[in-house]
């Protein structure tokens, strides 16, 4: 099926004719090449408004921390096409999504959020302190299908932008944003909330492109070197749990980390656990 964009996944029949709306942003701040890289994946699937931290915003999950007296301020992508109205704002990736789907889509929420493309993958249970998938979860906590997309990088680039190629990384995001707006356009429930894709590098066209499931296990890990009580924060270095024998062939980090494949995991606002069985483990014998 073709996606129609004269559909809306929440606001009933778009005007025919009318654009999909489409806001990215990022947590890796509005000069990240992976958000210009991001907007080129989106270019053409609709209208497309950017929204990002004014500065690198890693690891600040879904906090809504910031700068209570600023506003949004306009600014002009490097490369980007000047249709694509752009802004910033002081504040961490999930308020940045919560005030500018406030001040800039007061007459109807945009089909889709896309978030990212980040540099470094986001896997396992590390997955809520990402600010990349925290804005995506604050866009779909307001009812907007939401991707959060992420490219495997060194850890060294995880706070400061190197070159990179993201060319793979922008044909992925690319293809299921065009899916989740065809879905979403179907104006039907979707089972999840947010797609979390992660590519791999290298990521040749072509390559398995798996649905996972989260592992539970940690990807990344804080390792000191010499541990003390008088240890400061930034003594740690972050390290990439390889235990292999403790992943299910099943799960992100192993599609990732081992087959080296495309990692798509739907994932969903409802933190509730099985409810019958909770309540079972806690009753009185």
């Amino acid at each position: 099926m073709t996606y129609d964009p004269g559909m809306s996944s929440n606001s009933g029949e778009r005007p025919a004719g009318a654009r999909p709306q489409i806001m990215v942003t990022n947590d890796d701040g509005i000069d990240s090449p992976g958000l210009i890289a991001a907007v080129k994946a989106v270019s053409g699937l609709g209208q497309v408004t950017v929204a990002a931290p004014t500065t690198q915003q890693t690891a600040r999950g879904r906090s809504l921390q910031g700068n209570r007296s600023d506003t949004l301020h306009p600014v002009q992508l490097d490369g980007v096409d000047s249709s694509v109205k752009a802004y910033h704002l002081d504040a961490s990736p999930a308020l940045v999504v919560r005030h500018a789907l406030m001040v800039l889509y007061a007459e109807g929420m945009p089909d889709v959020v896309v978030s990212g493309i980040n540099f470094g993958e986001n896997l396992g249970s590390n997955i809520t302190i990402s600010g990349t998938v925290g804005a995506a979860l604050q866009a779909a906590s307001h009812g907007i299908p939401s991707i959060a997309a992420s490219r495997q990088t060194a850890i060294k680039h995880h706070f400061k932008y190197g070159k990179l190629d993201w060319q793979d990384a922008i044909r992925v995001t690319r293809e299921y944003t065009a899916r989740l707006l065809q879905a979403a356009g179907l104006n039907e429930p979707l089972p999840f909330d947010v797609l979390k894709i992660d590519v791999p590098d290298p990521c040749p066209a072509g390559i398995e492109e798996r649905f996972t499931v989260l592992s539970r296990q940690p990807y990344y890990l804080p390792l000191y070197r010499n541990p003390h009580p008088e240890s400061a924060i930034r003594e740690a270095a972050t390290t990439i749990n390889d235990d292999i024998a403790s992943l299910d062939p099943g799960d992100d980090i192993y599609a990732l980390l081992v087959d080296r494949v495309v990692s798509i995991t739907p994932l969903t606002l409802d933190c509730t656990a099985p409810f019958r069985e909770s309540i079972a483990r806690l009753q009185l014998r």
